[in-house]
């Protein structure tokens, strides 16, 4: 029984091993989304001010504004478009350091219940 302990200690230890490194890869995937979104929401306040602008513009300077609020409106593009390709993976990145998290907390509650009930045999 203290082997099948030790055994579910071990077990548990190597868990948290493997949760550790899927959690900070995790983290590290959040870091690059938040990133991501910050820089979409970047992008859509510039164009949201290029068509705020109520100022008379010159011919020049409408055409330089239509341009910069173009540029703008094809990188928010880009970058929505390149957060919905990264969503799926970031999803199934957050299940998989969710799932060694819970294998993990799973092996140190057998190790608990499984000394309980050693101790209980005992008296």
């Amino acid at each position: 029984m203290v082997d099948r302990i030790r055994q579910l200690a071990q077990l548990e230890a190597l868990a948290r091993i493997r949760a550790e490194r899927q959690l900070k890869s995790f983290a590290a995937f959040a870091s690059h989304m938040t990133a991501a979104h910050q820089h979409a929401e970047t992008l859509r306040n510039a164009l949201a001010q290029s068509y705020a602008s109520v100022a008379p513009l010159t011919i020049s300077e409408a055409r330089a504004a239509n341009a910069q609020a173009g540029r703008a409106a094809r990188e928010l593009h880009h970058a929505d478009r390149e957060m919905q390709q990264l969503q799926p993976k970031f999803e199934a990145a957050r299940k998989v350091a969710a799932t060694e998290f819970g294998r993990a907390e799973a092996l140190l509650g057998l190790g608990r219940k499984e000394r309980q009930w050693r101790d209980r045999e005992r008296f």
